[in-house]
């Protein structure tokens, strides 16, 4: 029989993993909680300490779990991840797949905090990407509170297909796939989309980069095309205060690909990304250039 595995995940203090691990008779209750030096696992009540594994807490709770969970087979897992936890970095190849992911969030304070910029006491993460990761992630979405329109529009948006409900009307449900994300302003939440066919000037760049961080944006995500970077596809992450742009691998296409979910104009956000590409005359010199060199 197949190990069953319920995550459930949040920045705020709750009993839902107790009340799913109720309600599924049989079942096994995980829980991590990080240390200063360790992370503290508690099974049904009782504690071990395993040793933090090169100073990161989501990599040694994947891996205490990979050895953990071949113990349960045929059992319901239901792990109670530390707060700070994403569930997508727990779950990368964790060997496992996990039936449902659950998050909790306060409906009252989320979206200040999925749009703020206010920093992690524990790493280099702003609590924002935190928060928005847990979110978006998310099968089940558990609102402790009320939330209100624009809170429930951005939601719409960062986990769409996921079901709401509320901490005494939790289940265990896996959200319909594929996700579509709603194009059409509700309550002024946008998608903001761009594409284009040809390179960034990496200095506009930068400067277009900023239309993300306004205070205005919850989440981004794109595909860059930089006129300096020419075989490399560039990442592109943000989270209300924070971004972070990396190397995606190969460059397939001449395509840029951005979309971000805003309570600010949407047209704002195109226009910087437009103004911030290779006008026709820097894209001719610049395929001189590259002629010159072959």
């Amino acid at each position: 029989m197949e190990t069953v595995v319920v995550m459930v995940a949040g920045l705020v203090d709750h009993d839902v993993a107790v009340r799913v691990w109720r309600d599924q008779p049989g079942s096994v209750l995980v829980r991590h909680v990080a240390a200063e030096t360790c992370v503290r696992r508690w099974v049904d009540g009782v504690a071990t300490e395993v040793g933090l594994l090169h100073g990161c807490v989501s990599c040694t709770v994947r891996e205490d779990l990979r050895g953990l969970l071949g113990a349960f087979a045929g059992h319901t897992v239901v792990l109670h991840l530390d707060p700070l936890l994403e569930p997508d970095a727990v779950r990368r190849n964790l060997g496992i797949d996990v039936e449902c992911v659950i998050t909790v969030l306060d409906a009252a304070s989320w979206l200040d905090d999925a749009l703020g910029d206010a920093s992690m006491v524990t790493d280099q993460r702003t609590v924002a990407q935190v928060v928005v990761a847990q979110a978006e992630a998310a099968d089940v979405l558990v609102l402790q509170g009320d939330a209100d329109e624009r809170t429930l529009a951005v939601l719409d948006r960062l986990a769409p297909g996921a079901h709401r409900c509320t901490p005494d009307t939790v289940v265990v449900r896996k959200s319909a796939r594929p996700r579509l994300v709603p194009l059409t302003p509700e309550c002024g939440v946008s998608t903001a989309v761009f594409a284009a066919d040809r390179p960034f000037h990496p200095a506009r760049l930068s400067q277009a980069l900023d239309s993300l961080l306004d205070g205005t944006v919850v989440r981004s995500r794109g595909r860059l095309w930089v006129a300096d970077e020419p075989d490399v596809a560039l990442h592109l992450e943000s989270a209300g205060g924070g971004l972070h742009v990396g190397e995606g691998g190969p460059r397939e296409g001449k395509t840029t690909q951005i979309v971000a979910i805003t309570l600010g104009e949407p047209d704002h956000i195109t226009a910087a990304f437009a103004e911030a590409l290779l006008t026709d005359d820097e894209l001719s010199f610049v395929d001189s250039i590259r002629k010159l060199e072959i």
